[in-house]
């Protein structure tokens, strides 16, 4: 099967667990035996191959680059986002692409900056779609519906973008959610979500996992690694710790991975008088992991997925983790902690496991087992199966009708 898959990044470049998403998904298919494209955008048009996966960029076109690191203008800012959502500037050139490359199937993932304009693209050549619904973005062009809080519905600007975006919701065979929430937040907004779709949630690598036993503690050793901001719940976590009694506090290290302003960071220094802790910076990943007992994921917001718990659980350490979003379908007693991210219910759950060492320790054998129901070969054969069926289902049709559907 020859594949074309998209996303707004791709390798080198990186974002989010969607790049590590897609990257996986990519290789994966390839390792399968078909042959496999990506399409990304970029600063510029250039054609690189990734382990075996043909990577096919083209520069990005809207009134500035969002690859360009930079403070832009509140009215550049929503003229971008306007334009996105009903850009054709790229229109002869994907399809230039689509026609040399001849998919069987595209699979779409995230497409801001290449705006949903690529959907009646390439189902102006007929060719069968799937899209993964990695984020909000058809519905908030922030991607993230959260503004000092979950969005309960639309916001005025998102409410316009948002009536461009809809009418291109008739263009994909099928949509794929990562999570069930996700899934049910488009439900609500589009019929053609709720009669063409499915959930196949994402997948870790857990090719190089093993158990490591750390060498026996009087203290237990609570992580967290992401952004360092207030809206990832890091404030919120600190806080809670800080109620821990003067005995509990003596009991724990805290060890914090990633970026995150100086300000901000001395405000949680502040707070975390009388609690060893450590700020790591940006660090490998398997490096961090090996360093904590326990990864703490404090979202406040409703995460899609959250990749971060499966990731914690194929490197063998169990999670204390928020109930948002599609986090919750993530959680099982066996390795993991639940809580909602309110007042004394992170600090209940850590005290929890500072009076249970011997659970700590059971959960700790379990992430194995928990880890494997995200497997790559798992992952990799759902996908599969659906794009085998769509490809089957795909009626061909005249021109002639292929245009009148895209009038």
């Amino acid at each position: 099967m020859r594949i074309l898959i998209t996303n707004t990044y791709y390798f080198p470049a990186f974002v989010g667990g969607a790049e590590i998403s897609v990257k996986l998904l990519a290789e994966g298919m390839f390792a399968a035996g078909n042959t496999v494209y990506v399409l990304t955008t970029g600063l510029e048009d250039r054609v690189y191959r990734v382990n075996g996966v043909v990577v096919i960029s083209i520069k990005q076109q809207n009134i500035f680059n969002s690859y360009e690191k930079r403070e832009r203008s509140q009215v550049s800012k929503v003229l971008w986002h306007l334009l996105d959502s009903f850009n054709f500037s790229y229109h002869n050139k994907i399809k230039a692409i689509l026609k040399r490359v001849a998919p069987d199937i595209v699979h779409t993932n995230s497409i801001q900056g290449f705006s949903p304009f690529l959907w009646r693209t390439i189902k102006s050549l007929n060719i069968p779609l799937v899209h993964s619904m990695r984020d909000y973005y058809m519905l908030c062009h922030k991607c993230n519906m959260y503004n000092n809080g979950n969005c309960q519905s639309l916001c005025a600007p998102c409410g316009l973008t948002n009536s461009v975006k809809k009418g291109f919701f008739k263009y994909p065979d099928h949509f794929i959610g990562i999570s069930n929430f996700i899934l049910d937040k488009y439900n609500a907004y589009s019929k053609e979500v709720s009669d063409n779709s499915s959930v196949i949630y994402n997948a870790v690598d857990t090719s190089e996992s093993s158990l490591k036993i750390n060498a026996t503690s009087l203290k237990v050793v609570f992580g967290y690694i992401g952004r360092i901001d207030k809206d990832k719940g890091v404030e919120y976590m600190v806080d809670e710790l800080a109620l821990l009694s003067a005995k509990l506090q003596n009991g724990i290290k805290l060890v914090l991975a990633g970026k995150g302003e100086v300000d901000f960071v001395n405000k949680l220094e502040a707070k975390l008088v009388g609690i060893e802790h450590e700020f790591l910076g940006v660090v490998k990943p398997a490096d961090f992991y090996s360093s904590i007992d326990v990864l703490i994921v404090p979202a406040l917001w409703n995460e899609p997925f959250g990749r971060i718990v499966i990731e914690s659980l194929s490197n063998m350490v169990p999670v204390c983790q928020s109930d948002r979003g599609g986090l919750k379908e993530l959680y099982s007693p066996d390795s993991s902690w639940i809580f909602s991210p309110q007042s004394g219910h992170l600090l209940a759950q850590v005290t929890h496991i500072l009076n249970n060492r011997d659970e700590l320790a059971e959960k700790k054998l379990n992430c194995v087992n928990e880890a494997g129901k995200f497997s790559v070969d798992k992952y990799i054969d759902k996908h599969q199966a659906l794009y085998k069926f769509i490809t089957a289902c795909a009626a061909p049709q005249e021109e002639e009708e292929v245009e009148k559907h895209l009038v």
